[in-house]
């Protein structure tokens, strides 16, 4: 017997929060596993790391990170509020999730940090600093 196909958890992610149109609107630059070259809108990355709790019975815990970010104005709100608001939505979403099913996996999300706001990203230049505000989450994934 082998062991259940892990699937990536970015995939994961982006099922559940492009599925939210109130998480689709405050993200119009994007969702993705790394900053656009550009950025001119707020954007989410998603970040993932898994752990085997006992890999042969597909059993796993995936943490999860997905940070909101903004450089500009976006609308009405400063750049450090726009990407507070992503954060904060994702959090929201995740915190609902029990036992939900992708592709092969069963999960269920717990909320453990988060939102919180990350050092200002200056690598881009003093011109265009990139606001960010990160939530945390473990999965427990059970693959069949």
């Amino acid at each position: 017997m082998t062991a259940p196909v892990l699937p990536h958890l970015a995939g994961l992610a982006r099922q559940l929060l492009l599925a939210d149109p109130t998480f689709t609107a405050l993200t119009p630059g994007g969702l993705a596993s790394a900053a656009p070259a550009t950025i001119t809108k707020p954007f989410a990355v998603i970040l993932t790391s898994v752990t085997p709790i006992d890999a042969a019975a597909g059993a796993y815990r995936g943490d999860l990170a997905i940070n909101g970010c903004a450089s500009i104005p976006f609308g009405d709100k400063e750049p450090l509020t726009a990407a507070w608001d992503i954060a904060a939505r994702a959090a929201a979403l995740l915190a609902t999730v029990r036992n939900a099913s992708y592709e092969q996996v069963r999960y269920s999300a717990r909320v453990t940090d988060g939102p919180m706001e990350m050092p200002l990203d200056k690598t881009r230049g003093p011109a265009t600093p990139v606001f960010g505000v990160q939530v945390r989450a473990e999965l427990l994934i059970h693959a069949h």
